[in-house]
């Protein structure tokens, strides 16, 4: 009987390098337009969310006058849109005058977000929301699914955070596939809530997740996160501007991987193994 020889070691790290670049990837591009707003593509499709924001508030990042301006004209990067997401109405992440000048412009634009938004949307244009919007709310235990320009998106009915005071915030998460890739948007959801754990995103392979800042507060916090979400990558959203160097700063020394934009029209591009 031949007996076969072990592979050298230097070999075998060469099969596993060879193996890893053959693997199927997925790339992810992320561009970050204001606070939790950003642009999303990953193969042949193109998603906005929360990005009719226009003007700062409370402290909070809005979209420059020129890049917002792009997103009306359907200009680089915003060309191939094919879906529009707003997590809840707060003006830090909705602004109804925002986004009837952009609606306006593209009325048959797949435009899914909650009933509030929409109530707020057709108060601030004096008409009924145009024929791409649909208004969507799961109850606190349930997912809506939703396919829209091609893109699958599971809407998760996720508490505001701050209790009481926000309890009647219709504040959507959204789990969407593009391109073969995962990614979650929480909005302002509670992460302290046991409305998030049972939704077990850990066991959704979720591969990329937009989460608050202030959910990565220290190492036990961030424990947490990656124990209720389970996603590959994290990116810290939602930094006011004048926390961002501390932030980034304090961020980079709990995790070097936690992701963190800076400035609007920043664009990161993630290959993520399928």
């Amino acid at each position: 009987m031949r007996l076969l020889r072990p592979l050298p070691l230097l070999a075998v790290l060469a099969l596993v390098a060879w193996q890893e670049a053959a693997a199927p990837r997925a790339e992810l591009e992320l561009v970050y337009l204001a606070n939790e707003g950003f642009l999303a593509r990953a193969g042949e499709h193109t998603l906005v969310i929360d990005a009719f924001v226009t003007e700062p508030y409370g402290g909070y990042a809005a979209v420059p006058s020129e890049l917002f301006a792009r997103l009306v004209a359907r200009e680089a990067p915003f060309v191939d849109v094919d879906l529009v997401l707003a997590s809840h109405v707060h003006a830090d992440h909705f602004q109804p005058a925002a986004a009837a000048e952009f609606l306006e412009a593209h009325p048959e634009l797949p435009f899914v977000t909650s009933p509030q938004v929409l109530a707020a949307l057709a108060k601030a244009a004096g008409a009924a929301p145009g024929p791409g919007c649909r208004a969507l709310l799961p109850r606190p235990d349930e997912v809506v699914a939703e396919t829209a320009g091609g893109i699958r998106v599971e809407l998760l009915r996720l508490p505001h955070t701050g209790g009481a005071r926000t309890a009647e915030v219709e504040n959507l998460g959204h789990l969407v596939e593009l391109g073969g890739v995962r990614l979650l948007h929480v909005g302002d959801a509670d992460v302290e809530r046991e409305e998030l754990a049972e939704y077990e995103l850990a066991a959704r392979a979720i591969d990329v997740a937009l989460v608050p800042y202030w959910w990565l507060g220290d190492a036990a916090d961030l424990a947490k996160v990656r124990a209720r979400i389970g996603a590959k990558h994290l990116v810290a959203v939602h930094v006011p501007p004048a926390e961002v160097a501390r932030e980034k700063a304090r961020l980079a020394a709990l995790d070097p991987a936690i992701l963190l934009f800076e400035q609007a029209g920043d664009t990161r591009r993630l290959e993520l193994p399928r």
